[in-house]
């Protein structure tokens, strides 16, 4: 059997990945090792030319490159005392209920506090009060409210730049397929490397309408809590809303100092 140009892009999606998961600095264990080295091993056999036996060591050099992360992963972890939450939450299903009171009745330092009134700040805000001039004394110096409104058209919109000629759906059309394009050997792109753009404008604009691509159901968002980072990921067909599933909001913070760092200027 000869190699096909299916295996070959097969070869260069794993090492696309784990270049990814490296320069990202993502969890190195979403990269199933043992599968993609059964994979290599499938097709060993099938290679001919130097290309090809190039194409795979530098496949298996990625792998080991991410075992590598694996390792100092773990490491970092056991150094700095961290503990898996679904153990924590194994452990505290398995304890006994009086012998979880106890712990709770040792480690809980409750902060008391008592707030009270006196009968003389009761007598200082009186004062104050009567010293006040009447109410319509000043209203004197309050501004003329505004009586030369207008309305404004789509056209001066349009002039002003405030809106798009491009209608709504035609750019979360455009975004949606941008999407699906950066997402095509992935399956998920991370949020900033989809919004981040060459001016603060732009990317509060991308942001702004990544929302509506998730809240129609042109997209997810994925939240890893450890690595403390978002993913999108592109749906393949629109998803309509499901009333019976509670919907969560993800809040993210893009201020102008934020899109410097991530820009790196």
């Amino acid at each position: 059997m000869s190699s096909s140009k299916a295996d070959r892009d097969r070869l260069l999606r794993i090492i696309s990945m784990c270049i990814n998961v490296e320069r990202k600095g993502g969890n190195p264990f979403e990269v199933e090792v043992k599968e993609i080295l059964d994979t290599l091993r499938k097709y060993l056999p099938n290679w001919k030319i130097l290309d090809d036996f190039i194409l795979d060591a530098e496949a298996l050099n990625s792998i080991a490159s991410v075992i590598n992360l694996q390792g100092n992963w773990i490491k970092q972890r056991s150094t700095s005392l961290y503990v898996d939450p679904l153990l924590i939450e194994f452990k505290i299903k398995t304890i006994d209920t009086r012998q979880l009171v106890n712990i709770f009745v040792k480690t809980w330092h409750p902060i008391v506090e008592f707030e009270s009134l006196s009968k003389k700040r009761v007598n200082e805000a009186v004062d104050y009060w009567n010293q006040l001039l009447p109410l319509t004394e000043r209203k004197i110096n309050l501004p003329e409210p505004l009586t030369d409104l207008k309305s404004t058209t789509f056209e001066d919109l349009l002039k002003e730049k405030l809106v798009s000629g491009e209608s709504f759906n035609e750019m979360l059309d455009n975004l949606w397929g941008e999407l699906k394009t950066m997402s095509s050997q992935l399956e998920k792109v991370s949020y900033w490397d989809f919004i981040l753009a060459e001016t603060y404008e732009e990317t509060i604009y991308r942001a702004y309408m990544t929302s509506f691509l998730v809240t129609y159901g042109y997209a997810s968002m994925e939240v890893d809590s450890i690595e403390d980072e978002v993913f999108v990921c592109p749906n393949e067909e629109r998803k309509e809303a499901n009333p019976q599933l509670q919907s969560i909001s993800i809040p993210i913070t893009i201020d102008y100092e934020t899109w410097k760092r991530m820009r790196g200027n």
